[in-house]
């Protein structure tokens, strides 16, 4: 058998227990493995501590003879070592070369060194770019205004968390910014707490603790300063599990913009809903949103809100197009006008382009707005998606039977 091209010593560990060579035929190996787990066999045994000892040896003469009694577990310990058998390769017929074989690994060693970074260095972010259709026709331009913010959380322990964030909005000649940080820290198995502060438009510092009061419920208190007006305002939230699906809160908010609010939310393997009732000194709201997914790839939702300011319903769907990116358009009707959105959603990052096709409520054009995009859709899809989708398919099928010919 062939090593590894000068990568290092070859992985020697599991032919020394069967006192072989890495060149070692199959009968060979057989013929050591059936010599030495009769040497080692627990039964020969009767005092406990060379029983405790042989049982031991006798599981890893085992564990030696099943991996190097298969062919592509054999090939990967030479080349890699035990390293790369715990490394999750997919052994078989999709593996049958030292460089597939080489690859495949060294895709894994990358996707675990991205998720570790991952789990200590999350970075989100977002873009909104507003366009506006009669803005454009009356010569005013198509962008309305800008928006981004980004976020970044470091775990600095297992107990501690560091989460620094800014965002920056642009709309006509007025702009504003902002930057926080958080610091996040678990003081016992159930309580966390949290220290904030930011700068720049709507500067404050406050702190928040979290904890859980029971299995079910959880509560958080906070209290935070604004250098804006001095004010200060105090937050508290009970959340509450209703069932294995569903949950519960109430949001009570003093300060100058006292506020009460309601939320129930629920989510299953397929369907999420929630819907939230708030009252404010000077305003009201109620909203409600469901989703459905209608297959691992797609999914709908139709969302409603009415109050003080707002009344509006909005209709739209998604489909995931890879394992990290999701795109979506949404369809808005209400009293600010008529709005398509559309969103790319990729790992953390998130790109949203709302377009105001109309600021009157005109019938023909809402109508249009509907149903225009929604026949396209389902058109493509049948007459275009679908059919590539299904011939991909097929010809990633034809090729692994190509690949597979010669074993099967």
């Amino acid at each position: 058998m062939k090593e590894d091209d000068g990568t290092g010593p070859p992985n020697r560990e599991l032919y020394a227990l069967l006192h072989l060579s890495p060149e070692a035929s199959d009968e060979e190996i057989r013929r050591a493995y059936r010599q030495w787990a009769q040497v080692y066999h627990p039964d020969k045994y009767q005092a406990p501590h060379m029983k405790e000892i042989a049982t031991e040896n006798f599981q890893r003469i085992c564990e030696a003879y099943e991996i190097l009694s298969d062919e592509n577990k054999r090939q990967i310990y030479d080349i890699y070592g035990m390293e790369g058998l715990n490394s999750g390769l997919e052994l078989g017929p999709k593996l049958n070369k030292v460089e597939e074989i080489k690859e495949q690994l060294e895709k894994l060693k990358r996707m675990k060194e991205q998720q570790k970074m991952s789990a200590l260095f999350l970075p989100k972010g977002s873009i909104v770019a507003n366009l506006s259709l009669p803005g454009f026709l009356d010569g005013d331009g198509i962008m309305r205004g800008m928006a981004m913010a980004s976020a970044v959380q470091s775990q600095l322990s297992k107990s501690s968390a560091l989460s620094l964030s800014g965002n920056l909005g642009v709309e006509e000649n007025s702009g504003a910014g902002a930057a926080s940080a958080v610091f996040r820290h678990q003081i016992a198995s159930d309580s966390t707490i949290e220290f904030m502060g930011s700068v720049g438009l709507g500067s404050l510092i406050g702190v928040q603790m979290t904890r859980q009061l029971s299995l079910h419920s959880t509560a958080t208190l906070g209290i935070a300063k604004s250098f804006h007006d001095g004010s200060i305002n105090l937050s508290n939230v009970w959340t509450r599990q209703l069932s294995d699906t569903a949950s519960g809160n109430i949001e009570l908010l003093l300060g100058p913009q006292s506020s009460i609010g309601v939320g129930w939310q629920k989510k299953d393997q397929n369907t999420s809903a929630a819907g939230e009732v708030k009252f404010g000194t000077n305003s009201f709201g109620i909203s409600a949103r469901y989703t459905r997914r209608f297959s691992s790839k797609s999914h709908g939702r139709i969302a409603g809100r009415i109050g003080s300011a707002a009344l509006e319903v909005e209709v739209g769907g998604g489909r995931k197009v890879s394992d990290f990116s999701t795109v979506r358009m949404l369809y808005t009707i209400g009293i600010r006008g008529i709005f398509w959105r559309f969103e790319l959603h990729r790992g953390g990052q998130k790109l949203l382009i709302p377009i105001l096709l109309s600021r009157d409520l005109n019938p023909v054009l809402a109508t249009g707005a509907f149903v225009v995009p929604t026949s396209i859709y389902f058109i493509l899809k049948k007459f275009v998606f679908k059919p590539y989708y299904l011939k991909r398919e097929k010809q990633k099928a034809l090729e692994n039977m190509e690949r597979t010919a010669t074993q099967v």
